[in-house]
């Protein structure tokens, strides 16, 4: 039997309902089959959709082509014989525009029903990212996704957070470390789930040696990824990287290059500026850095302990070498991406092996810290949003 949800059990008070508008209205909380054909179309329409906005989005072109059909085929066969959870919570910030909604399709492919509570803040890139969603779904064809998800927005209300968490088989948290304690009072049913993404770091490891052997158009390919990686979203992504490792021998010329390719993003809006030199006069003025270099849009630190707790944002980076990074990693500062730069993620894997104390998710090329995964910090996201049932 399909379980509706009755308007008068859910929370009114305090939500904007952002896709539908039409409240909870036909919201349905019964689960499709994972990699349900309807859902895998579904995705092709809006990868189409996304696909045709052309260049000055290419933060939804990303998730359009993340979407393709032979993308997600490549992948869904895999979990053929898993089965969803069922209503699925996710509660995201603001710093990735395209979070909620990749949190939601993760859960729609593992055949969920989704809410999704998004921050209060908005985002020309989240608000177009919305109205693809919104009209994909305003379609009658897609009425059976329509019916399970809704967009919400709310204020810090844990009255709501709590009738929302009271009804749901897994709950969603990405955020800070601050967010995810908050939330993690809040109870769940004895079988939900939960999922949480709190704060982490990412890094960068540049390789002397490897950088040389790359032509001009290599190193140049190479400095504009990593700029991406790093700018993108002003380094608020977890993925981001904050920090530069530096293995090998670095000329004074080498080294220059590569720092301006990578300030040249941070020098075009004016507000980096201040955003600099208040986070590195924040760093040093607490002794969580001892020296701070200006290069170009950059503020670049040595930070004085292994774990240090730097705010960033504008261009402010931390410098370490490579060989102090099993002793830093070991001392419990958790990895989340590493852009492996003139040295490929199979050889830096291999080394660190060796260190069974470090922990590094995910090692990726430059350009590919914040593509879209199906595993985030060591996680299989579609196993973890669905249930395996065990025969024989």
């Amino acid at each position: 039997m399909q379980r509706h949800i009755p308007v008068t059990e859910w929370p009114e008070q305090g939500i904007e309902y952002v896709v539908p508008h039409g409240g909870w209205q036909g919201f349905t909380s019964q689960p499709l089959a994972v990699a349900d054909p309807r859902v895998v179309a579904f995705c092709h329409a809006l990868s189409q959709r996304l696909l045709a906005l052309g260049k000055a989005w290419p933060d939804l072109m990303a998730l359009g082509f993340w979407l393709r059909p032979a993308a997600l085929q490549a992948h869904l066969p895999a979990y053929a014989a898993r089965s969803p959870l069922g209503l699925t919570l996710h509660l995201v910030p603001s710093n990735v525009p395209t979070l909620g909604v990749f949190s939601w399709l993760m859960a729609l492919l593992a055949g969920n029903c989704a809410i999704v509570r998004l921050s209060r803040r908005q985002d020309a890139v989240q608000q177009q990212l919305l109205a693809v969603c919104a009209d994909v779904l305003a379609e009658s064809e897609w009425q059976p996704i329509c019916d399970r998800v809704r967009f919400i927005r709310y204020g810090h209300d844990e009255a709501i957070t709590a009738a929302l968490s009271a009804r749901c088989d897994l709950r969603v948290v990405w955020g800070g470390d601050a967010t995810v304690r908050a939330i993690r009072a809040v109870p769940l049913p004895p079988r939900a789930r939960e999922l949480v993404f709190p704060d982490r770091r990412s890094l960068a490891v540049l390789d002397a040696a490897g950088w040389r052997a790359l032509d001009q158009a290599g190193r140049q390919r190479q400095m504009t990824a990593l700029a991406q990686d790093i700018s993108q979203f002003n380094q608020q992504a977890c993925a981001s990287p904050t920090t530069l490792v530096w293995l090998g021998a670095w000329s004074a010329d080498e080294r220059g290059e590569l720092l301006a390719a990578l300030a040249a993003p941070f020098a075009v809006e004016p507000a980096n500026g201040m955003a600099r030199l208040v986070n590195s006069q924040l760093a040093l003025a607490s002794g969580e850095a001892h020296t701070h270099v200006a290069v170009g849009a950059l503020s670049l630190l040595q930070a004085s302990s292994l774990q240090p707790s730097l705010s960033v944002g504008g261009g402010v980076l931390v410098e370490r070498q490579y060989a102090d990074v099993p002793t830093w990693l070991a001392a419990g500062d958790q990895v989340q991406t590493c852009v492996c730069v003139g040295i490929s993620a199979a050889a830096v894997a291999a080394d660190l092996r060796q260190y069974p104390g470090t922990r590094i998710d995910r090692l990726v090329a430059p350009g590919q810290a914040l593509a879209f995964d199906w595993f985030w910090d060591g996680q299989d996201l579609l196993a973890s949003m669905s249930r395996l049932t065990r025969v024989g």
